[in-house]
C-alpha cells in the first residue's frame, strides 16, 4: 500500500462567507449522508503489478489521441479502458479473443484504449484508438506482426496503403471498416476505423491522420520504467484529498477505481460527455489538473472561470432535465442526462464551484425514475471538502 500524506484542515476554521461571485453557505449545516465533510488522504492499494501499472496507465492516457480531434462529429463515448496486465484487454471483452496469444507471448505491459462513435444511426463513423506498450522495440514489432497475421486469416481481406507509413499493416473487408496495427517504438499503435459507406481513401486518410496524430503526442512521452513507477506522485498538488473518496461501504455506480488518480485535461477528455465543447472549455478556464475520485474535482485559473466550466459540465441536452440544486448550495447545478455514462455508470450528476476548483459527483436514477438521493448528500460533502481544504 502506498500512503500519501494529507492534513484536513478543522471545521471551525470554515467561517461561511463567500468569496466575490459565490453565494454564502453554511458548511456546518450541509447534509453529507454518510461522507465525512472534510478533505481525506489519497491512499490507493497497490498490492498487485497491475494496481502498480494502472498509475503509469492513467499517466499514459494523458497522450492517447482523442477520437474528436480526428473528426468532430466522432463524440459519444463506446469506452475508455485501462490494460495493465496482457490478460485485460480479453477480461474486458475490449479485444478478440483471437488476440490473446499476442498479448500474452509478447508479454504486453500496459495499455490505453477508446473507442468512440457518431450520433448519427444512419451514417455511421467509428474510430478506436489504442496504445500498447512491450518491453522492447522487438517485441512490438514482433507483435504487429501477428496481429496482423491473425487479422487477414479471414478470408476477403485486403490491404490498404497507408501514405507515409509503411510499417503500417493496414487491412478491411468491405472498406467500411479497417484496422491499422503499427509499431513505433515499444509501442504498438492500434487504429480500428469506420466510415458510413465503402470508401477506401476515406479509411486510409482517418487512420493515416490518426497515427500522425499519435505518433506525435508518443514523442511528448517518456515511459515510466516499471521499477519507478512508486516514484511518481499519487496526489499531484493536493488535488486528489479535495476530491470525494468512495461511497462507503459501496453505492457508487461505478465498479471499480481503476481511473482514479490525478489527470491532465487531455486524460480527462477520454472520459467527457462532450468532448470537443469541453475541450475548449478547458482551454477557456485555464484547467491544468484533475483529480478523479469518487469525486471529480478540476482546478481552473480562478473563480469566474470556474464557473464557465460548470456550466458546460452540467450543459443539458434535447432529452436531458435539469434538476434543483441540493438544499444549502444554490450555486450548485445538477443534471440528469438521457443514456447512461459508459465508464461510471450514472445518469445524474451536480456541480459544485469552491473559489477556483469545480467538483463534480455523480448517481444513478433510482428504476421508479427518482432521484438517488446519494447525489445530493455527495454534492454536499464534495462543497464541505474543497471548502476546508483552503
Amino acid at each position: 500500500m502506498v500512503t500519501v500524506a494529507g492534513v484536513g484542515c478543522s471545521a471551525s476554521t470554515i467561517t461561511g462567507e463567500p468569496r466575490p461571485g459565490m453565494a454564502s453557505v453554511d458548511v456546518a449545516s450541509l447534509k453529507t449522508g454518510a461522507y465525512k465533510p472534510e478533505p481525506s488522504a489519497y491512499d490507493p492499494m497497490i498490492d498487485t503489478p497491475g494496481e502498480l501499472r494502472a498509475v503509469e496507465a492513467r499517466r499514459m492516457l494523458n497522450y492517447l489521441v482523442v477520437p474528436s480531434d480526428i473528426d468532430s462529429d466522432i463524440t459519444e463515448l463506446s469506452g475508455t479502458e485501462l490494460f495493465t496486465t496482457p490478460e485485460m484487454p480479453f477480461i474486458l471483452e475490449t479485444l478478440p479473443e483471437k488476440y490473446r496469444p499476442v498479448t500474452v507471448d509478447n508479454n504486453l505491459l500496459i495499455g490505453v484504449y477508446v473507442v468512440r462513435i457518431n450520433k448519427d444511426l444512419r451514417s455511421r463513423k467509428k474510430l478506436i484508438i489504442s496504445v500498447l506498450r512491450f518491453p522492447t522495440e522487438a517485441a512490438s514489432r514482433k507483435a504487429v506482426e501477428q496481429f496482423d497475421q491473425i487479422t487477414n486469416a479471414d478470408p476477403g481481406r485486403h490491404t490498404i496503403l497507408v501514405d507515409g507509413h509503411a510499417d503500417a499493416r493496414t487491412s478491411s473487408a468491405d472498406d467500411i471498416t479497417a484496422v491499422s496495427f503499427m509499431p513505433h517504438g515499444s509501442f504498438v499503435i492500434l487504429v480500428n476505423a469506420g466510415v458510413p459507406q465503402p470508401n477506401q481513401t476515406a479509411l486510409a486518410s482517418v487512420i493515416g491522420t490518426t497515427i500522425d496524430q499519435q505518433v506525435a503526442r508518443l514523442a511528448q512521452f517518456q515511459p515510466t520504467p516499471l521499477d519507478d513507477i512508486l516514484d511518481l506522485p499519487m496526489d499531484q498538488d493536493g488535488i486528489m484529498r479535495r476530491a470525494l473518496p468512495k461511497a462507503p461501504g459501496g453505492g457508487d455506480p461505478f465498479y471499480n477505481d481503476d481511473d482514479f488518480g490525478p489527470v491532465q485535461p487531455a486524460g480527462q477528455l477520454h472520459f467527457e460527455r462532450n468532448p470537443v465543447e469541453m475541450k475548449r472549455a478547458l482551454e477557456e478556464s485555464g484547467v491544468d489538473l484533475i483529480g478523479r475520485r469518487g469525486g471529480i474535482v478540476y482546478r481552473t485559473r480562478d473563480l469566474s472561470a470556474a464557473f464557465h466550466l460548470q456550466s458546460v459540465l452540467v450543459k443539458a441536452g434535447r432529452n436531458d432535465e435539469e434538476l434543483e440544486p441540493p438544499p444549502g448550495l444554490p450555486d450548485a447545478r445538477c443534471v440528469r442526462i438521457e443514456f447512461v455514462d459508459q465508464v461510471r455508470h450514472f445518469d445524474e450528476l451536480c456541480a459544485v464551484v469552491r473559489g477556483r476548483y469545480v467538483g463534480v459527483v455523480v448517481a444513478k436514477s433510482r428504476f421508479n425514475g427518482r432521484s438517488d438521493p446519494a447525489l445530493y448528500n455527495r454534492a454536499a460533502a464534495q462543497y464541505a471538502i474543497l471548502a476546508r481544504s483552503e
